[in-house]
């Protein structure tokens, strides 16, 4: 979605851009002027030519620890005259009101392993700045949606109509966030804002925040969907302990970022993005991402059972547990099988990850 809003803001101002991708061109990267490369950015080989043409900026959306850091300030050195790296809010430790950059981040209070390898990332391309050749900016994105992404607590990020799906049939919906603040950021925002940062002198070697001028908790959110969809939507409020169980990366993403109260201050990215409005009518843009998503009703199964899982669960006497059928229920047995084996295997994958990086 970021890379999307990006693109789409880089080429409303006139400017020659190249998209790379493992899938095909799809949606509306077909309907706009760009050049597609199809391939693996992770693939040395094909990085190497897709950079050799050369480029005045490279954005980079796929940096997710230090070692990707490394990897990519060595291939586009030489290739561009500015390095962009998509970091993330997740950097900062939560929870944190009206958080500029200028403040000083404490590693060790950071618990999310993801805003540390994010920052560990930050920290190698701030302290190499001497060995490339290129100039650089690190944007921290906040919760970022637009037409596939509803800014809510929990929720797919993908096939984010069936949330909306589940309000519309009655069907309770998840909650297991409180009644926190936090940052948001609509994706034409971010783009337009982010594309001002090209070849500007002023972003030279810093860190922006891009978010929306408002922040709004998850209740302020689901109100704003009722309104658009006409219907009051049945809240379970489930503990968060019990997606660790079936979902670990969900948790942690939970009790990490989505859950802790949590706003930024968005006035240093203000000051060198002048005739950018940061902000969005809340009702007028969630009206088009529900429109795009009922349009396409692109369906989350995974979401759909975990939720119904989560309900069974935490309360298997209740009348819409009672009311789902033999073979929905035989269903969601099957599904919290393959969620525990999958959670297993994740965590296998990510200690073994670990280790190589220890060794590398």
């Amino acid at each position: 979605m970021i890379g999307g809003a990006i693109t789409e803001a880089a080429v409303r101002t006139g400017a020659e851009v190249t998209v790379l991708g493992r899938r095909p061109a799809f949606g509306k990267r077909k309907d706009i002027n760009v050049s597609f490369l199809q391939g693996d950015w992770f693939d040395d080989a094909f990085a190497s030519r897709a950079v050799g043409q050369g480029f005045d900026v490279i954005v980079d959306t796929l940096i997710f620890d230090e070692k990707n850091m490394q990897r990519s300030a060595r291939l586009v050195n030489g290739h561009c005259k500015q390095l962009i790296y998509i970091s993330t809010d997740s950097v900062y430790a939560h929870p944190s009101s009206n958080l500029s950059e200028d403040k000083e981040i404490v590693l060790s209070d950071v618990k999310w392993k993801y805003g540390i390898n994010k920052r560990k990332a930050e920290l190698f391309l701030a302290s190499h700045s001497g060995d490339y050749g290129f100039k650089w900016t690190v944007i921290r994105p906040t919760i970022t949606f637009g037409d596939t992404r509803i800014p809510v607590g929990f929720a797919s990020r993908r096939g984010t109509y069936t949330l909306i799906d589940r309000i519309e049939k009655g069907k309770p919906v998840i909650r297991f966030d409180g009644n926190t603040r936090h940052a948001i950021c609509h994706s034409s925002v971010f783009g337009n804002a982010a594309v001002l940062l090209f070849l500007n002198e002023k972003a030279y070697g810093r860190f922006y925040h891009i978010s929306d001028d408002a922040s709004y908790t998850f209740d302020e959110v689901f109100s704003v969907i009722e309104s658009i969809v006409g219907k009051k939507p049945v809240f379970f409020h489930a503990d968060a302990a019990l997606l660790k169980k079936y979902n670990e990366d969900a948790y942690e993403d939970m009790i990490y970022d989505k859950n802790p109260e949590f706003t930024l201050d968005n006035s240093n990215v203000k000051s060198v993005c002048s005739g950018v409005s940061f902000h969005s009518d809340l009702k007028e843009v969630l009206t088009k991402t529900l429109d795009y998503l009922r349009e396409r009703r692109n369906e989350d199964e995974d979401y759909d059972l975990l939720s119904d899982l989560i309900i069974m669960k935490s309360d298997p006497a209740s009348e819409y547990v009672s009311s789902l059928s033999e073979e929905r229920i035989s269903e969601i047995k099957k599904y919290a099988s393959k969620a525990r084996k999958r959670n297993t295997a994740n965590k296998i994958k990510n200690t073994l990850r670990a280790i190589r990086r220890k060794l590398s």
